[in-house]
């Protein structure tokens, strides 16, 4: 993904994506992991929830995976051993995503 790693105002991609994100959670940080009841729940709060959590499965079980297998060191290696890497990633993230989930909403988050 060689276009991602251009530069925007001077500094990486990655280090601004990090920190508009580092941003955006810091404002809505109430809104969307406030606790509440979930049949008084705006729609903007639904809405902000649901893009938190989408955001985090395609990050976990689409990108990291697929930028995983493509740095030199798992590149180089048999394609058995870079779809069991992919794969074993690609589980840890759904692992991540449903833990995520089952703990967001035993806290009333979702």
């Amino acid at each position: 993904m060689p276009h991602l790693l251009g530069t925007v105002l001077g500094i990486p991609n990655v280090v601004a994506a990090t920190i508009a994100v580092a941003v955006l959670a810091i404002i809505a940080r109430k809104r969307v992991f406030g606790a509440n009841e979930r049949t008084e729940t705006s729609w903007t709060d639904a809405w902000l929830k649901a893009l938190v959590i989408v955001v985090f499965v395609v990050f976990f079980t689409i990108y990291l995976p697929s930028w995983v297998i493509g740095t030199s060191t798992v590149a180089d290696m048999d394609r058995n051993a870079q779809d069991i890497i992919a794969s074993a990633i690609w589980g840890a993230g759904m692992v991540a995503t449903l833990g995520g989930l089952w703990y967001a909403h035993r806290e009333k988050w979702v």
